[in-house]
């Protein structure tokens, strides 16, 4: 699990996250703070988060992701599909994507594009493609051109309501709050994930790229609870 510092320098890259009088500051600027709230399958539906599975599953797994994490690529590699196929596909549970961008000024732009692809039915899809193809952090494997290319490989993407969404940063403030909503909840780093029944009760949080046998015990666990 990565752990999100207050400030981390690498050989590119300087990194500052602060939290600033109840507000987050990100590479972006400054995003609103958004008050804990309850994390119910409604609410998330209604803030337009990426949803996989239908609305009716009993159970809710909230993924708190950037797409230049690499456990997050393991988990999206080897530990989803299973979790898909057992839980997801047969209706017992749901999966929703919330942006966490802490890695470099190369994962927002990869929030707001997948939020892009979102609007056209296309986030998973692109969810995959992404975590397929990355590479070090801030190395320009997420530059803006390779982001509009890999758009480009969806089947049926509508490339230019594509590029409008994402040159006029349509989603920006939207991965902002998603940033701050993470940081109110004291998520310290990705991924994370918060497994739980859809109403928003019995949940229990797992911060890392857990195997598929750890989401299993706590899904099963969670179904039992009645």
């Amino acid at each position: 699990m990565a752990v999100r510092p207050v400030v981390s320098i690498t050989a590119v890259a300087i990194t500052v996250t602060m939290i600033v009088g109840g507000s987050t500051l990100s590479y972006y600027g400054l995003a609103e703070a958004i008050p804990q709230q309850q994390l119910s399958l409604r609410n998330l539906i209604l803030q337009g988060s990426p949803l996989l599975g239908k609305s009716s599953a009993p159970v809710t797994i909230v993924e708190f992701g950037d797409f230049q994490c690499d456990k997050c690529a393991r988990f999206a590699k080897y530990t989803e599909p299973q979790v898909n196929q057992t839980y997801i596909q047969t209706g017992k549970v749901n999966l929703v994507f919330k942006y966490f961008p802490v890695y470099g000024p190369d994962s927002t732009p990869a929030a707001m594009a997948a939020q892009c692809v979102n609007d056209q039915g296309k986030f998973w899809s692109y969810y995959g493609l992404l975590f397929k193809n990355q590479g070090p952090p801030n190395f320009g494997w997420a530059s803006k051109d390779n982001l509009k290319k890999f758009a480009s490989q969806l089947p049926g993407i509508d490339m230019q309501k594509f590029n409008s969404c994402f040159d006029n940063q349509k989603y920006l403030s939207f991965v902002q709050k998603d940033f701050a909503f993470a940081t109110s909840l004291g998520l310290q780093g990705t991924p994370t994930f918060v497994i739980e029944k859809s109403d928003g009760s019995s949940s229990q949080n797992l911060p890392g790229a857990y195997p598929y046998p750890s989401f299993k015990a706590v899904i099963d666990r969670i179904i039992g609870s009645g």
